[in-house]
């Protein structure tokens, strides 16, 4: 999803421009307007922005001023000018200094539009897969990386006391973070990847991931560090001296990672996950923060892809498991080999893939199970792995009576190593079935939640991002999400109940058509241009056939 800013002193301009694309479909896109140079400064330190559109002259400060601002805090947005006749010696200056394009005011739709696409492909350009697999590639090479990756793990898994040690290891291994400061804690997850690539392929792949977050994360201090064969882990910080509203910097980064998303997507063509910390982080709670982000990732809402979920502050929560280390690069005849398979094991039950769990467990059964010790052993390793998550995900007393758990403590139940991996599986699948509901369930209470405040609120800001303030979401994964439960789109269901209220308005008060537009939160021009879209009819010809109906 892209993020658009409009900027103009003149507000029928800018309500004319925000009409435009509000109706254009080819483009996930989140519209916000501004109608002086103040304004759009609030929004560009609240929110991520894509792309700017504005005029070259306003009051109080020039287009080309805002641009300067524009270029330091997001890097990557790209502007637009909107210009008159007399501006062309602003508009050499504006292109000497990084604007993308300008359009004349007296030019139509047609060339804004254009330049507007032009500056999409600008934006994906600049993801161009081949450079960012060149840049993995001699990331890939360097030995400092995987020390420091060592070394925050050994803090993520509580292996190291916080003490002053710390910072000046961070020096020596040039990680740019500070002890002295809160962190915020982003974990990611790669949803799947492509059945053909080799363990050297996702290697790499995780490294231009890695590439991603830190050119989005330019202006910020940032670590990362993959965590497992499908896991990540980012630590941002922001700069050192910047005085920016904590709560805000927490909401841009949760935005920015929705771009991530899209960039890995479209570059990297593979579907990403997050979930983030709602809010800074000490050192000394790191690891707890860290299983807790592991444990929300792997229990989803919704989507089994592209999942952007936030870890709101805990009331009680018991404490999980913690997985140690990198699983074994696998000698299925060694035990202590299988033992360290079992964090991995207990990544894919997490991540709900089946599949994956089905094929480890077995074969991790079979290589113990000529020795009645080590079989054991193996076995209820696995069997106490299933029951804590069995735990975690409060069983109810329906999934309780649909197996029997029980059998997890009895080796005995089970004849030989299949018929207990066959048993695993099943008491798997049950736990993913009952997942699976608990999500859908999660999904339509965001749903009744989103229609019940539409309704309240239709002659208020109903746009993507208000939503997502609504409901704790990014404004992305919102859309998709109602998308993916309601099988139509979010935008689609704020028209139809705006013209449905209107249409109740019309035909049983006597309000005049803009007090009408005003109570469904629309222009008097766009309100008439909508209604009529949707019924055929302006809503003067709608009111007239119903009086002569009644």
């Amino acid at each position: 999803m892209y993020r658009l800013l409009l900027i103009d002193n003149e507000p029928f301009i800018v309500d004319g421009l925000y009409d435009l694309f509000l109706e254009l479909e080819s483009v996930e896109l989140d519209v916000l307007k501004a109608y002086s140079a103040s304004e759009a400064l609030a929004l560009l330190s609240a929110h991520k922005i894509d792309i700017v559109i504005a005029d070259i002259r306003m009051p109080g400060m020039s287009g080309l001023e805002l641009q300067q601002i524009i270029k330091k805090q997001w890097p990557f947005c790209k502007t637009i000018f909107l210009t008159g006749y007399n501006d062309f010696s602003y508009v050499q200056t504006a292109m000497r200094h990084g604007g993308l394009d300008y359009v004349l005011k007296t030019e139509g739709d047609e060339r804004i539009l254009e330049a507007f696409h032009n500056a999409i492909a600008a934006l994906q350009e600049e993801w161009e897969k081949d450079q960012l697999m060149e840049e993995a590639r001699k990331e890939l090479h360097l030995a400092k990386p995987l020390l420091q990756k060592e070394y925050l793990l050994s803090l993520l898994n509580g292996e190291r006391l916080h003490n002053e040690s710390i910072q000046q290891r961070f020096e020596e291994l040039d990680i740019s973070l500070s002890t002295a400061d809160p962190v915020l804690l982003v974990v990611g997850r790669v949803d799947e990847w492509p059945g053909d690539y080799s363990f050297a392929d996702r290697e790499l792949l995780m490294f231009a991931i890695h590439n991603i977050a830190q050119e989005y994360f330019s202006n910020c201090r940032i670590a990362v560090l993959s965590y497992d064969r499908a896991k990540f882990i980012w630590l941002i910080q922001p700069q050192e001296g910047d005085g920016a509203n904590m709560s805000a910097f927490v909401q841009r980064v949760h935005e920015t990672l929705d771009s991530v998303q899209s960039a890995s997507r479209g570059v990297l063509h593979l579907p990403i996950s997050f979930a983030i910390s709602g809010s800074f982080c000490s050192w000394r709670e790191l690891p707890s923060a860290f299983h807790r982000l592991i444990r929300l990732l792997g229990r989803g809402l919704g989507l089994g892809r592209e999942s952007l979920l936030t870890d709101l502050p805990p009331v009680e929560r018991s404490p999980g498991t913690a997985s140690k280390g990198v699983h074994s690069s696998g000698d299925n005849a060694s035990l202590a080999g299988q033992r360290r398979n079992i964090p991995l094991l207990e990544s894919y039950l997490e991540g709900g893939d089946a599949g994956e769990f089905a094929s480890l467990c077995s074969g991790m059964l079979q290589s113990a199970a000529h020795d009645p010790l080590h079989y054991t052993e193996m076995y209820y390793s696995i069997a106490t792995m299933i029951l804590s998550y069995l735990n975690r995900l409060e069983a109810t007393q329906d999934l309780l009576e649909q197996q029997d758990f029980d059998g997890l403590m009895r080796t005995d139940d089970h004849p030989n190593w299949e018929a207990a991996a066959h048993y695993f599986e099943n008491v798997v699948a049950l736990l993913f079935a009952k997942r699976h509901d608990e999500q859908e369930e999660k999904s339509n209470s965001v749903v009744t939640r989103l229609h019940l405040y539409i309704k309240e609120h239709l002659h208020e800001d109903l746009s993507l991002t208000k939503l997502s303030e609504v409901t704790n979401l990014s404004p992305s994964y919102l859309s998709r999400l109602y998308k993916q439960t309601t099988g139509h789109g979010l935008a689609e269901y704020i028209a139809e109940s705006r013209v449905d209220k209107a249409t109740s308005l019309l035909t049983e008060t006597a309000m005049k058509i803009h007090e009408v537009a005003r109570e469904v939160g629309l222009e008097h021009n766009y309100f008439i241009k909508m209604f009529k879209k949707h019924t055929h009819m302006t809503p003067q010809e709608y009111r007239e056939l119903k009086v002569r109906v009644l």
